[in-house]
């Protein structure tokens, strides 16, 4: 029995080893390391869990988005016209798996009761078409790099061929678009509105330079925020330094509030604080305290005395 808002499930396989084609496929060569890590990293393992590796029918919404992970809505531009397009999904992914010595890629897809879904579900009773991936990478002239895993789409023209369930291969192309007007027509969609689906459904080239140029930048920017957090505790480890050298050094008591604006400084309250306490350093007589001996007789008349040759540096200003 079907899931509630599930019209079916379906698992296939293809191989990254053999596309199955003599002509029109991408030729790449995957690392196989690279693609058994992509489908085994936590991403990857959470968007399965949760249920969010989505997928649609063909590769067109992510390819007029730029993007290989969709919000539901996304404001595109058409012919100069900007317009909003609701992303709805016609699958999803809810499991995954390589086999490293084959090269066979496990799927299993719950193809959803949604328009597009029910496209999709169309074509599989009429054996046209078949599934073809989502991901990013980096592509090199004698290797691919699989990095990220988005979802699997559904095109009439897969990369792959289906190991298990591949295109019916009728007498003639008259035959094959026959069939499919046929699978439309089944679910509602006339003949006009049915070459406009089959359009969308046609596999192109899925975005590779623009993938691979985001995920450089996503490296950049991580790098810059790995770069910036470090000089933040650089600089975090130089103002605790600076705090532990005043209380040692002079015959002073901060209180935990000087010491965190100190070493933070992030804050108009945290400036304030600081500023207060050296314009009371400023206001005191120092010549009531014994900092004119030698400084080896500074701290044991510290220790001795706890803190009563220490002044309390600070103001009478509250701050809220």
């Amino acid at each position: 029995m079907s899931k509630k808002g599930v019209l079916r499930t379906v698992t296939d396989r293809f191989c990254l080893f053999n596309d199955g084609r003599k002509l029109g496929a991408n030729k790449r060569n995957y690392i196989i390391k690279s693609v058994k890590e992509m489908l085994n990293n936590e991403r990857t393992q959470e968007l399965l869990r949760l249920k969010e590796a989505v997928g649609f029918y063909g590769h067109k919404p992510r390819e007029r988005a730029q993007k290989l992970f969709l919000s539901e809505s996304e404001v595109i531009n058409v012919n100069g016209r900007t317009v909003v397009v609701d992303n709805v999904p016609a699958n999803r992914t809810v499991d995954i798996s390589l086999d490293e010595n084959t090269g066979i890629v496990t799927h299993t897809q719950e193809i959803l009761d949604t328009p597009s879904g029910k496209i999709i579900n169309a074509l599989i009773e009429a054996g046209q078409g078949g599934w073809s991936w989502a991901t990013g990478g980096r592509d090199t002239p004698s290797a691919s790099y699989a990095k990220t895993f988005a979802g699997v789409d559904y095109v009439l023209q897969p990369n792959y061929l289906s190991l298990d369930h591949p295109a019916m291969m009728m007498e003639s192309a008259e035959d094959r678009e026959s069939a499919m007007f046929e699978a439309m027509a089944g679910i509602g969609i006339n003949a006009e509105d049915t070459k406009k689906v089959l359009a969308i459904g046609e596999s192109s080239a899925f975005l590779v330079e623009q993938c691979a140029d985001l995920e450089q930048h996503n490296m950049y920017l991580e790098s810059v925020a790995a770069e910036q957090q470090e000089n933040a505790l650089a600089a975090q480890k130089k103002f605790t330094m600076l705090v532990e050298s005043i209380e040692n050094s002079l015959p002073v008591f901060l209180t935990s509030e000087q010491k965190a604006a100190i070493e933070s400084l992030d804050s108009e309250r945290d400036i304030e604080v600081v500023r207060s306490m050296f314009e009371s350093i400023g206001r005191t007589n120092f010549e009531t305290l014994p900092i004119n001996n030698a400084k080896q007789h500074l701290k044991p008349s510290v220790k001795q005395h706890g803190v009563s040759n220490m002044i309390k540096f600070g103001t009478t200003k509250t701050f809220k």
